[in-house]
Formats: C-alpha cells, sequence, structure tokens
C-alpha cells in the first residue's frame, strides 16, 4: 500500500514539473525569431480591418489587437506595438458600440420606413383601415417615446371624427383603447412638441394658435374622444363622466362646448327619473302615506336635481347668443326652469340668477358621491307621472328638442372644411357637442 502512494506522489510532482517546464518554453518561444511570421499575420489582420466600414471588420481589427498584446504583450521587440495596442483597444471598442448601435438602428429604419410611409398616405387619404393596420406595426417596431405618444394619439382619435361626421362606429373601439394609451404616456412623463401628427388633408396635432400649451390640448381632446364615445357610441353614460368632466380641466379646444356640461346634466337627470320611479314605488307599497324610504329617496332627488341643474346652466352660459343658437338655448333654459321648479318646491322666483350663478361655480366632480338634501319643511304629496319631476305640477320635464347649431372649437393651424355637428338633443338633451372636424 506504502508503495502506491509513493507512486502516486512521484507522479503528481513529475505532472507538476513537466506543467513549469512548458510554461517557461512558451514565454520564450513567442518571443522568438521563429513567430515573426504569425506577428507579422496576426498584424495584418488587424491593419486590413481596422479602417473597415462595418462593424464587423473593426470587430475582427479589435479582437487582432486584443490577441496580439495578450500573446506577445511581454516581448521587449513588441514594446512600441503593444503599447499603441493599448491605447487603441479602449477607443475601438467605444467606436465599435457606436457602430453596432448606428447600424441597428438603420436596420430598425429601414424596417420602420414602409410603414410610416403606408401611415402616412392612410392619413391623407383617410383610409383609416391602412392607418390602424400600418399604426399597430409601428408600434411594434419604434423605440422612441415621442413617436410612439405622436402615434398612439393620432390613433385615439380616429373614431371621434368618423363617428361625429359620418356616424360610423366602426373605429370606436380602437379609438378609445389608444386614447388610454395615449392618456398614460403623457401623465407618465413623455412629452412631444405637437402632441400628434399634421399632414397635409388631415391635422391630429395639437400645437395651435389658440392653444400653444399642446400637452394641456391633447389631454382635453383625448379625454373628450373616450367620453363622447362612451357617452354616445357605448351608451354607457356613467363610465364617461369621469373622462367628460376631466376633459374640462384642461385649457383645451373642448373645455367650452355646451353640450359637454349639457352630457354630464342628463345624466343626473336621467338617475333623477330612476329616483322617482323608486319613490313612487315605496309610496305605493305604502299605502300613499310617506315613509322614511320615500323621505330619503326624495332627499337623494334633490341632491341629483342640483348636479343636473348645475350642469345644465353652465351648458346654458356657454351657448353663444347667435340667432343660429336661440332655438338650443331655449331648449336648455325650459329644462333648467322644470329643474329649478323641482329643486324650488314650485318657487320660479330667482331662476335667471340662479343660472347665471354657476358661471362662476366649479362643476362639481360628477364621479363623486351626491349628497341627500334634506328640507325642514314637510313635503308635499308626490304626483305618479312618469316625468320625473313629481312636485309641483306645474315642474314638468319638457325636454330639450332642439338641435344645437354647430359648436366652434380652437381651430388648427392647417385650413379644414368645418362640418356640421350630427347630434340632436333628446329627452333630456343627453349628448355632448360633438367637435368639428379639423377644430383641434
Amino acid at each position: 500500500m506504502n508503495k502506491v502512494f509513493r507512486f502516486l506522489g512521484l507522479g503528481a510532482l513529475a505532472v507538476t514539473f513537466t506543467a513549469v517546464g512548458a510554461t517557461g518554453t512558451f514565454a520564450q518561444d513567442v518571443c522568438a525569431d521563429s513567430e515573426i511570421p504569425a506577428k507579422t499575420a496576426k498584424y495584418e489582420e488587424f491593419t486590413k480591418n481596422y479602417a473597415g466600414a462595418t462593424s464587423g471588420e473593426r470587430k475582427v481589427a479589435l479582437n487582432a489587437a486584443k490577441s496580439y498584446v495578450e500573446k506577445y504583450g511581454s516581448c521587449p521587440t513588441d514594446k512600441d506595438q503593444i503599447a499603441y495596442f493599448n491605447t487603441y483597444i479602449p477607443d475601438a471598442e467605444k467606436q465599435l458600440a457606436i457602430m453596432v448601435k448606428d447600424e441597428a438602428e438603420e436596420v430598425l429604419r429601414k424596417q420602420k420606413q414602409p410603414f410610416y410611409d403606408r401611415f402616412n398616405t392612410g392619413l391623407k387619404s383617410k383610409n383609416w383601415d391602412e392607418v390602424y393596420a400600418s399604426g399597430k406595426e409601428l408600434l411594434k417596431l419604434e423605440t422612441d417615446p415621442t413617436n410612439l405618444l405622436d402615434l398612439t394619439i393620432v390613433m385615439g382619435q380616429i373614431g371621434l371624427d368618423e363617428m361625429t361626421e359620418k356616424k360610423n362606429n366602426k373605429y370606436n373601439a380602437d379609438t378609445v383603447q389608444y386614447a388610454q394609451l395615449a392618456i398614460q404616456k403623457i401623465e407618465s412623463g413623455t412629452a412631444s412638441t405637437n402632441y400628434g401628427v399634421a399632414v397635409p388633408g388631415s391635422n391630429y396635432a395639437f400645437k395651435t394658435k389658440k392653444f400653444p400649451d399642446s400637452k394641456a390640448n391633447a389631454l382635453g381632446w383625448l379625454n373628450y374622444t373616450i367620453g363622447y364615445i362612451k357617452f354616445n357610441g357605448d351608451k354607457n353614460e356613467k363610465d364617461a363622466l369621469p373622462y367628460l368632466y376631466k376633459a374640462t380641466q384642461y385649457n383645451s379646444g373642448v373645455k367650452d362646448l355646451p353640450n359637454i356640461y349639457q352630457g354630464i346634466g342628463s345624466y343626473f337627470f336621467g338617475e333623477l327619473e330612476k329616483l322617482e320611479a323608486k319613490r313612487v314605488a315605496a309610496l305605493k307599497a305604502n299605502n300613499g302615506v310617506e315613509n322614511e324610504e320615500a323621505k330619503a329617496t326624495y332627499a337623494l332627488q334633490k341632491g341629483y336635481a342640483e348636479r343636473a341643474f348645475d350642469a345644465y346652466a353652465k351648458s346654458y352660459n356657454l351657448v353663444p347668443s347667435d340667432p343660429k343658437q336661440k332655438p338650443y338655448k331655449d331648449g336648455l333654459y325650459e329644462t333648467l326652469k322644470n329643474i329649478y321648479l323641482f329643486r324650488n318646491n314650485g318657487k320660479k322666483d330667482g331662476l335667471d340668477a340662479a343660472i347665471s350663478s354657476v358661471k362662476s361655480k366649479p362643476l362639481v366632480n360628477p364621479t363623486t358621491e351626491v349628497t341627500p338634501i334634506i328640507e325642514t319643511a314637510p313635503t308635499p304629496a308626490p304626483t305618479t307621472n312618469t316625468t320625473g319631476t313629481t312636485k309641483p305640477e306645474t315642474a314638468t320635464t319638457t325636454p330639450v328638442t332642439t338641435k344645437p347649431a354647430t359648436t366652434t372649437a380652437a381651430k388648427p393651424a392647417t385650413p379644414a372644411t368645418p362640418a356640421k355637428t350630427t347630434t340632436a338633443t333628446k329627452a333630456p338633451a343627453k349628448k355632448p357637442a360633438p367637435k368639428k372636424k379639423g377644430t383641434r
């Protein structure tokens, strides 16, 4: 057994001495004259590629220099060459990284260009299928945050134009999706100069002379777009409210559109009618005697009536005194009068002053909970009509039936032919006024 161990120990020692000897031989051989052809070949590999036009050639030169230093770095005769390579290598690595990046960007540019051509051609010709098809591809390829935002803004506007000008709902879902995405990008800090894209024939940029703050203008329009489509296209009035309200909070081309407030008012009016049906049912179940449920419902109705009045008054105050607008404005006034009579138990004195006072009163966020208005005086017995305003009998709910005249919003830098509004107000008016073509 001892002989075996001694044998293994000698073997390991022999291996160690052999390795040391090999290292010494290697260090001596690489500096010998016999290595000159190999050195020359490596140097020529470097000189052939160091000024190459592609990153691949530059990489070959860089690797040749690194290999030369690694192998011949200790050779006295190569001292000057090694010094040169040691200076060259870090600079070459930086230049190579730039070249690789530039080449990748050029490849990407060539990939994107056909889609940008399709996108711009589609905008000019109003071929929205092409705009969306090419735009979706660009969103996959584009890496610049500003370009991504501008593309998304355009795709978040098309459905609004189609809906208001042609009653075409085909692009509603895509428009809402991309308008929401654009808002997220803006609110997370992505910036742009024009916030959108303007090409001859189609203006989807939000930087205008009247609204130089293109960010605020874009946010106003994007929120309005979502609210309008949800309200009128999806018939989802409640989900539309936060967007319509938010559109009024920015200094934009939609802030003063009367029918934004009209739409908000009509939502509360509709809720008032639902509460009336609930109250009537409660009274009927209690043999016409007002109980706590009926009282609580009535108090909540008053709260909804106040919200509806303020929103409708905002709308009324924004409609210009123009003969073309008079039928629309008169219709709003009738609705306001009926709500006021209900809210004030049949008293009509002070209506005009109440309407005017709303000008300086901020609109309450419609998404906040409505506070019931509890009156100390006993309430009169309700009627059972279905008009939505039950007391007194003079407080009817004659709806606004006139069609609003064209609403003027901020005009873009590029000229566009304005289109007439296509939305008729209903009972009571529920549709926020559509924007006109080219009024961003």
